[in-house]
């Protein structure tokens, strides 16, 4: 869909929304690697339709009494751990809003996402089909791939990392090592990609990583079970549904994707929540 089409249905849709729908008194949404304008946008319709910006542990606080809050709050997190991510703290400390970001520590290594890597020595499309391979596949053709291109750093370094920790308005959390997709992996990689990423996290920024976000959405009992053995409560998917602090998997909760590279009401249709009732028709 060209992307003025979709700016197009999706004002259509949040206005009809406003008109007819109250909004949701949790809302939980994610970013990847927006732009300051974009983020600050989003901090703005919260900021005027009356919602508080809650932190990871406030949220957790909500879910452990399963009570609904008699105000509108907010979660915001962010998956990957990009560097650009970095130029939002300002933002944060102008609205006063928590964010938590879900990162994966090998990019903070070699410096980039392996679709990165994908995307520029090959057709875009093959992104997804590498989604589709085998572990073994997956990473015997990224080696080949890595090993004859270089790229500018797009993820945060180590040390960038640990300084952005020490912020009072940032909480890290998990997303693994590599970004793998969870379900194409052994019991002993998926177990590996799980202990791992938390005990680097734990070490660089010297508080308990037991919150976990999966990369690209795809989970299974199989992955859950693993997250429970390897010490973690919660875990957040890429699934766009109502959140429900009253009833509720901990290893299932919702968010609504922010596009980055979408409009203005392409991001509100999607933080309302319409735009993805709207696909499912």
């Amino acid at each position: 869909m060209r992307k003025f089409t979709k700016e197009l249905i999706s004002f259509f849709l949040y206005v009809w929304f406003r008109l007819s729908h109250r909004l949701p008194v949790v809302s939980s949404i994610y970013f990847h690697d927006p732009s300051p304008a974009l983020f600050e946008m989003v901090l703005r319709w919260y900021k005027k339709h009356h919602y508080s910006i809650v932190s990871l542990k406030e949220l957790i606080g909500l879910l452990e009494t399963h009570s609904t809050p008699k105000e509108k709050v907010a979660f915001i997190s962010f998956d990957d751990g990009w560097r650009s991510n970095l130029d939002l703290l300002p933002i944060c400390e102008k609205y006063n809003a928590p964010i938590t970001v879900f990162v994966a520590t090998e990019p903070m290594v070699s410096g980039n996402y392996w679709w990165e890597f994908v995307e520029k020595q090959t057709d875009s499309t093959l992104k997804e089909s590498f989604k589709q391979k085998t572990e073994l596949e997956f990473y015997k053709d990224l080696a080949k791939i890595k090993a004859d291109t270089l790229m500018e750093r797009s993820a945060m370094t180590v040390d960038e990392l640990k300084q952005f920790a020490k912020h009072s308005l940032v909480t890290i959390q998990s997303h693994t090592v590599n970004h793998p997709i969870l379900t194409n992996l052994s019991d002993e990689t998926l177990k590996k990609e799980l202990t791992e990423s938390k005990q680097i996290l734990e070490g660089l920024v010297g508080y308990s990583i037991d919150v976990f976000s999966y990369p690209n959405g795809n989970v299974g009992q199989r992955e859950i079970d693993a997250l429970k053995d390897a010490g973690y409560r919660y875990a957040f998917t890429t699934k766009a549904d109502a959140f429900n602090v009253e009833d509720y998997n901990p290893f299932l909760l919702p968010r609504m994707a922010m596009n980055t590279h979408g409009g203005k009401y392409d991001n509100l249709a999607k933080l309302t929540g319409i735009w993805y009732r709207f696909q499912k028709q």
